[in-house]
């Protein structure tokens, strides 16, 4: 009976951390729950049977995930028009992602529970989230470190180490955690007095560290009050069109005049901002993913509209649309088109395609898929990461669920992009909180690469991220809106740019290190006895 009561005891406990720790994102956003929610998956992973650490993993992730996935029912349903199919998807998305966690917890189950083990398992927890972002279906929704966006004083490290490298931090002071109080449990209070306050006074240092890094990009975030020909003024255009459903040709037509009334305001009220600065023109306008859904440029009158709309404004024009990238087998890129102000166009296609949304990697084997809803025809992947050209600005242009992955943003950065213009499209979302899931990781990738993020979607939500990571203005969802900025660009040569997911390695090697003790200290438990 107690073996039982305490089997009891243990599931609630795991099942209330992965509820609390799905809480951490929006809506509720309570962020600091990420710091201390996840500790008891730690306690109860570390150390235990293979098949117990596997389970107990896996059963965490999979709640975790169903708490911080909600919109996906919204998803499912909106291509389905049916519930049942909705809740499957999201079990079987949340299963299916789950699986990473079991593997998770089938490594902390063989490590020590001590200072390796902690460390191992952070670092086994950081590899196994890496490995989600791998391969045709890599799907990253929802990793620890994006919980953090309104707090992003303590991401500054992921300028030296990633993303990943902040799922690590973050997965090692809940393994600190668990470590303070097992020692305290113990009564090894001689341990806890002087671990307890080496952990206070690291955290301090972190903190102050992490305010210093902020304040060092501070200077970036608005325009300087004596030197205004180092600025430079983005305009942002949020139309508030629900671009979840399809337009006739007739129909978007009035849309796309709308749209156009919007960026002729938009460039003439930043020119009357202008006048004290002698500039004529903002020096981008950028409008979301697939604003325009006729491909460009094989469908001549909306080719030639936005290109005609760009002289008449004499501003660049970002504008998120489609192109006939290959025509036999006829295959569609999701594009992102600069409008230059002399008549040039150039574009660029999304690389990492969404799975189900824009492709169905091994449809063949997988025909069953097609009940959910998933995309009929693959779209066409693009091959360059590299940044278009509007005077001195290089935009990276980073695609919709592209701004998920850090190695988007980085390769763009490095092949010298200054500004990375985040074009999305949360329509098939609704009203959930997908819309603001999905801003918190431009966030990081502000921070990661040093550089502006400007984030443009239909219905929301957009903004400027500086290069600190501070949302410095954002437009209010489902309302048609312009915003302006000045910023100062920024393109120094990160440590993340440099090294890549060099903490990921750092932290499988600690993983290993944490196996290998404790079967050196198996192996010496069970070793005969020396005869005299």
């Amino acid at each position: 009976m107690g073996a039982r009561k305490g089997q009891r005891g243990r599931l609630g406990l795991l099942l209330l951390s992965a509820v609390g720790s799905g809480l951490a994102h929006p809506p509720l956003g309570w962020s600091w729950l990420i710091l201390v929610a996840p500790a008891p998956l730690f306690a109860l992973t570390l150390h235990t049977r293979a098949r117990t650490g596997f389970a107990y993993g896996w059963l965490w992730s999979c709640v975790y995930y169903l708490t911080l996935g909600h919109p996906l029912l919204y998803l499912i349903r909106l291509q389905t028009g049916s519930l049942f199919l909705s809740v499957l998807g999201l079990i079987l998305v949340a299963g299916l992602s789950g699986l990473f966690g079991g593997l998770f917890g089938l490594a902390a189950s063989q490590m020590p529970r001590n200072g390796w083990g902690v460390l191992g398992a952070a670092g086994a927890w950081a590899f196994t989230q890496y490995l989600r972002g791998l391969g045709p279906y890599a799907f990253v929704w929802g990793h620890w470190s994006v919980a953090l966006y309104t707090m992003p004083h303590l991401l500054q490290p992921a300028e030296l180490i990633g993303a990943w490298g902040m799922e690590y931090l973050i997965a090692a002071w809940n393994g600190l955690l668990v470590m303070l109080w097992g020692m305290y449990r113990a009564q090894r209070f001689r341990a806890f007095a002087w671990a307890l306050p080496a952990a206070i006074w690291g955290g301090l240092i972190y903190l102050i560290v992490g305010a210093f890094a902020t304040a060092r990009y501070q200077w970036f975030s608005g325009p300087s009050s004596d030197d205004f020909t180092r600025n430079h003024w983005i305009v942002l255009v949020q139309p508030n069109v629900d671009l979840a459903r399809t337009y006739t040709p007739r129909e978007w037509a009035a849309y796309r005049l709308q749209i156009a009334e919007q960026v002729r305001q938009a460039a003439q009220q930043s020119r009357a901002s202008f006048i004290a600065r002698s500039q004529k023109s903002p020096n981008l306008i950028v409008l979301p993913e697939v604003i325009e859904p006729f491909a460009m440029p094989d469908n001549a009158p909306a080719f030639l509209f936005w290109q005609s709309l760009a002289l008449e404004v004499q501003t660049p024009l970002l504008v998120g649309g489609y192109r006939v990238a290959r025509a036999e087998p006829r295959q569609i890129a999701n594009t992102m088109h600069l409008f230059l102000p002399d008549g040039r166009w150039q574009y660029h296609d999304k690389v990492q395609l969404v799975p189900l949304g824009e492709h169905v990697p091994y449809r063949q084997h997988l025909p069953w898929l097609s009940i959910f809803g998933v995309v009929e025809e693959d779209m066409y992947a693009g091959r360059d990461l590299k940044p278009m050209s509007a005077g001195d600005l290089k935009i990276g242009a980073v695609i919709c669920m592209e701004s998920t992955y850090p190695w988007i943003a980085r390769a763009m950065a490095n092949a010298g992009a200054n500004l990375l213009v985040v074009g999305s499209n949360e329509s098939w979302f609704g009203r959930t909180a997908a819309l603001e899931q999905h801003l918190a990781f431009s966030v990081l990738r502000a921070i990661e690469t040093r550089r502006w993020v400007i984030r443009c979607a239909p219905e929301g939500i957009s903004a400027f991220i500086s290069p600190s990571g501070e949302i410095v203005r954002r437009a209010p969802p489902f309302e048609p809106v312009a915003l302006s900025h000045a910023l100062q660009l920024t393109a120094p040569e990160t440590l993340f740019m440099r090294w890549g997911d060099w903490m990921v390695w750092v932290g499988a090697g600690f993983a290993l290190m944490a196996m290998g003790a404790r079967w050196l200290t198996r192996t010496k438990l069970h070793a005969p006895a020396n005869a005299d």
